[in-house]
């Protein structure tokens, strides 16, 4: 049986890569990548939401505060540090501002969260314009309680890039298996196969054939966008040293142009808090997982369809999971740890998507062992009932066609 699956297994995958679509796809394909993650970026950067910030100043000085500083609405009150800071709890304002006036004039910030250097560099900005006389740096910053964690525009970006990526090849290739089960109908190549083998090796191998394709042409991506990543790292690697979180606030004092500085710093930092060994590890078993998935309910749509247009009706409710996993992808982003996304995860023809997302976004790989295990055993699942279904269609004489013991 191994070697039989393991022939045909074969044959799949060369038929796919002989064509010269597959190679062309190949080495276009990381520059439709690069393209395609530009939305996803104008999207989450789009949807950014403005906060709040008091400011307890003396009464004074309060005309001084401008009503908005980046990225924060700003309120000014005028009261004692104790009155200010109950506000502040009780309300919805992300930092506060206390000037303390006295022999040692100083700025206390209290945050609910750290600090980005961007808000850190506008609100020293800032401070240094309301009062000349107090320090140019505040003294002290109290970070007074950890919020849920929120994702950056780029982290987000790349978490959706990943499940875009594992969405096309589900789709791809296993709308190409359908394909090929119908041309297999057509010219009878089926008749002599399932003549000397069983359902459950032909669509195992097929399986097995068309995911290996798939496979050569995932690491071909890998291989040509790491490039020229490489050869940046080996030139830049040093300097970029400068935009790290040790480094960024020495290097906005010293840069002419501190928008680009931060720039760096917000790739550096998605880079360092993104874990890649659990985002490709996820990626590549829900590649696999999926497409097993997918490609036996495919294999059985090209199986009881008679021609290509038969088969059409069947594509969009079989596929409709995945497109449901991905216009929920918000909720998943806003909370990874939600009821959403656990559920989304828990359904197999879901789960390759929310997964993929949720690694991105940091979900550790012990919760999200449960969900792939699942998976894995629906996807077994449904070949043996995709084989069994073949197996009785043969033993009753075929639903569509007839053949020969």
């Amino acid at each position: 049986m191994q070697s039989k699956l393991w022939i045909i297994a074969k044959r799949e995958c060369a038929i796919r890569m002989n064509k010269p679509a597959f190679w062309i796809l190949s080495l276009l394909g990381p520059i439709l990548l690069g393209i395609m993650s530009m939305v996803p970026y104008a999207i989450t950067s789009s949807l950014k939401e403005g906060r709040q910030a008091l400011f307890n100043v003396p009464a004074d000085m309060q005309a001084k505060i401008p009503l908005r500083i980046v990225n924060y609405e700003v309120q000014t009150v005028s009261m004692s540090i104790e009155e200010a800071y109950e506000i502040y709890l009780s309300g919805q304002q992300e930092l506060m501002c206390v000037l303390s006036l006295g022999k040692d004039t100083s700025w206390t910030i209290y945050t609910k969260e750290k600090l980005h250097p961007s808000d850190s560099l506008n609100i020293v900005r800032t401070l240094q314009g309301l009062a000349p006389t107090a320090v140019a740096v505040p003294s002290q910053i109290v970070t007074f309680e950890k919020e849920e964690d929120t994702f950056s525009p780029l982290q987000q970006t790349i978490a959706l890039l990943a499940a875009i990526l594992v969405y096309f090849f589900l789709f791809t290739y296993s709308v190409s298996l359908l394909k090929g089960v119908m041309e297999e109908k057509s010219n009878k190549v089926m008749d002599i196969i399932l003549s000397s083998i069983s359902p459950a090796t032909w669509i195992m191998g097929k399986i097995a054939g068309v995911g290996l394709a798939s496979m050569v042409q995932f690491l071909l991506w890998l291989s040509i966008s790491y490039v020229p990543f490489y050869f940046f790292k080996q030139r830049y690697g040093g300097a970029l040293d400068l935009f790290s979180p040790e480094h960024i606030h020495t290097t906005l004092q010293h840069t002419a142009d501190a928008q680009q500085a931060l720039g760096w710093y917000d790739w550096l930092l998605v880079l360092d808090n993104i874990h890649w060994i659990t985002l490709a590890g996820t990626m590549v078993l829900c590649m696999i997982l999926g497409f097993v998935l997918y490609a036996a309910l495919f294999a059985i749509i090209g199986m009881i369809s008679g021609r290509e247009s038969d088969a059409q009706p069947y594509v969009l409710p079989v596929t409709s999971p995945l497109i449901l996993s991905f216009m929920i992808s918000g909720m998943v982003i806003a909370e990874p740890y939600g009821v959403a996304a656990e559920c989304l995860s828990a359904i197999p023809f879901t789960a390759p998507v929310t997964l993929t997302l949720r690694a991105g976004l940091g979900v550790g790989a012990q919760d999200l062992a449960m969900s792939i295990l699942f998976l894995a055993l629906t996807s077994a699942v449904m070949v043996l009932c995709a084989g069994r279904i073949y197996k009785r269609m043969l033993n009753n004489g075929g639903i569509l066609f007839q053949f020969k013991k």
